[in-house]
C-alpha cells in the first residue's frame, strides 16, 4: 500500500512538472513571439515612414493638374522612383539609420515645394525657377552633351587631383622629416594655403597657352598647398616613440619615408580625401566658367548667357550628382582600404 502511495505522488510529481515545463514553455513562446513582431516591425520605423509619406505626397503633387501644364512629366517620375530606390537601398544597406530617412524628408520636401510653387500653383517666375517637369526633362533630352561635360571634368579633374596630391603629400613628408627644410617651407606653406585657388583662375587662364593647363593649374594650387601644409603638420606631431623606434632601426631617409611615415599617414590621407575631392570639383567647375568649351562648368554658364535656365537648373543638379557619386567611391575606397573606419 506504501508503494502505491509512493508512485501516485511520483506520477503527480511527474505530471506537475510536465504541466510547468508546458507553462512555462508557454510563457516563453508568448514572450518571444512580441519581440519576433518587432524586430519585424523595426523596418517600419516613424523616420521610414515619414520619408515613405512624403514621397507619395510628392508623387500626387505631380499628378494633380496644376495651373501651368508641363510637356511630359515622365522624366520627373523617373527621377524619383530611382531616389526613393536609392533612399531604400541605403536605409536597408547602412542598418536603417534615421538620417537616411532624415535626409530623403528633406530632399522629399524641397521638392514638392518647388513642384507646388512653380507647377500647381504658379506663385514663381517662370523664366528665372522653371518647373521641376521641365528640368529633369533635359537630362534625355541633352544626356549626351552632358555625359561629354562630365567626362571633360573628370579627364582635368583626375589629372590636376591626382598630380596635386602625389606631390603634396611626397613633398610634406621628406619636408616635415628633415628639420631644415620644415623651418623655410612651413612659412611659404603657412601663407599660400588659405589663399583660394581660384582667385588665380582669370590670370593663368590668359598665362598658360591652353584652357585645360589653367583648369590642372587652379586644382593642383588648390589642392597642393593645403595637403604639403596638413602633411607636415602632421609628420611634426608624430608620437616620439614611433619616430625613435625607427631611428634605432637605423632606416635612412626614404626608408623612413616610405617604410614608416607613409604607412602611418595613410588613414590620415584617406579620410582627408572625403573634403578635398568636392573642394577640387568646386575649383574645377568655377575654373570652368572663365572659359572652357567643355566641361560642367562651361554648360552651366554657357546657358546661363542664352538665359536658359531650365538647362541652367539640369547642370546644377549633374553636378550634386557627380559629386555624390565621387563622395560615394571615395567613401568605398575608405571602407577597403582603413578597416577601423567601419
Amino acid at each position: 500500500m506504501r508503494t502505491r502511495r509512493q508512485k501516485a505522488a511520483a506520477g503527480a510529481g511527474a505530471a506537475a512538472a510536465v504541466t510547468a515545463g508546458a507553462g512555462a514553455g508557454a510563457v516563453g513562446a508568448q514572450a518571444l513571439a512580441p519581440a519576433g513582431e518587432a524586430a519585424s516591425r523595426k523596418f517600419v520605423t516613424a523616420s521610414f515612414l515619414a520619408a515613405t509619406v512624403m514621397f507619395a505626397a510628392l508623387l500626387a503633387a505631380i499628378a494633380v493638374p496644376g495651373k501651368v501644364t508641363p510637356r511630359t512629366s515622365v522624366p520627373f517620375y523617373v527621377a524619383a522612383a530611382l531616389m526613393e530606390a536609392l533612399f531604400l537601398w541605403r536605409y536597408v544597406a547602412g542598418g536603417k539609420k534615421r538620417s537616411t530617412c532624415h535626409i530623403a524628408i528633406v530632399v522629399w520636401v524641397l521638392l514638392i515645394v518647388w513642384e507646388v510653387a512653380s507647377t500647381d500653383l504658379k506663385l514663381t517666375h517662370p523664366v528665372l525657377i522653371p518647373i521641376p517637369e521641365n528640368v529633369f526633362a533635359v537630362f534625355p533630352k541633352l544626356y549626351d552633351e552632358l555625359l561629354l561635360n562630365v567626362a571633360s571634368s573628370m579627364a582635368l579633374l583626375a589629372q590636376g587631383f591626382i598630380t596635386a596630391l602625389v606631390a603634396g603629400y611626397l613633398i610634406g613628408l621628406f619636408v616635415g622629416w628633415v628639420p631644415q627644410l620644415r623651418e623655410a617651407v612651413y612659412p611659404i606653406a603657412h601663407v599660400l594655403a588659405p589663399v583660394p585657388a581660384i582667385v588665380f583662375a582669370p590670370y593663368l587662364v590668359m598665362l598658360l597657352p591652353s584652357f585645360k593647363m589653367a583648369a590642372i593649374a587652379v586644382i593642383f594650387l588648390g589642392i597642393f598647398w593645403p595637403t604639403l601644409l596638413s602633411t607636415i603638420l602632421r609628420v611634426e606631431s608624430m608620437d616620439h616613440r614611433i619616430v625613435e623606434s625607427a631611428r634605432m632601426l637605423g632606416l635612412s631617409t626614404p626608408e623612413m619615408i616610405f617604410q614608416v611615415l607613409l604607412p602611418f599617414m595613410y588613414p590620415a590621407i584617406a579620410q582627408g580625401l572625403k573634403t578635398q575631392l568636392p573642394s577640387a570639383m568646386l575649383m574645377l567647375v568655377m575654373a570652368e566658367m572663365y572659359g572652357a568649351t567643355s566641361g560642367l562648368g562651361y554648360f552651366v554658364i554657357n546657358y546661363t548667357n542664352y538665359a536658359n535656365y531650365t538647362n541652367v537648373v539640369a547642370g546644377i543638379i549633374m553636378v550634386g550628382v557627380v559629386v555624390t557619386v565621387l563622395d560615394g567611391l571615395v567613401s568605398l575606397l575608405v571602407r577597403k582600404t582603413v578597416k577601423w573606419s567601419e
